[in-house]
């Protein structure tokens, strides 16, 4: 169901991607901006029926946790920093994902930006 949700969300971001590019509507690039941040918030990257055995891969692989001071929510950008990132297979996620363990708990963020996508309680 989620895959669903999510398919449908690019496909609208398809859509309407280039209308706001093309135009200086501040309406639409705020439509485009509200569906992709809502597809991140949510962690819909990582497909509910892939979580647990992502999180159970990353168990696995027992990797070290590395203390960060602030709260580690999905959105916030983790700095560049002392832990260190492994890549997430793409039998998971799409390519371009990393986990880390920071304060004990697995974090899936986005490589490039280092934005989180999906936290483990």
């Amino acid at each position: 169901m989620l895959t669903r949700t999510f398919a449908a969300l690019i496909a609208v971001l398809a859509l309407a991607a280039p209308r706001a590019a093309l135009a200086d509507d501040a309406v639409a690039g705020a439509i485009v901006g509200a569906i992709t941040g809502a597809a991140i918030a949510t962690g819909a990257v990582v497909p509910h029926e892939r979580r647990e055995p992502l999180r159970e891969y990353i168990v696995r692989e027992n990797r070290p946790s590395y203390h960060y001071d602030e709260e580690v929510v999905v959105g916030r950008e983790l700095p560049p920093g002392a832990y260190e990132s492994y890549e997430v297979p793409e039998e998971y996620v799409p390519r371009g994902h990393h986990y880390a363990i920071i304060n004990d708990r697995p974090v899936i963020f986005h490589h490039e930006t280092r934005r989180i996508i999906h936290v483990y309680e």
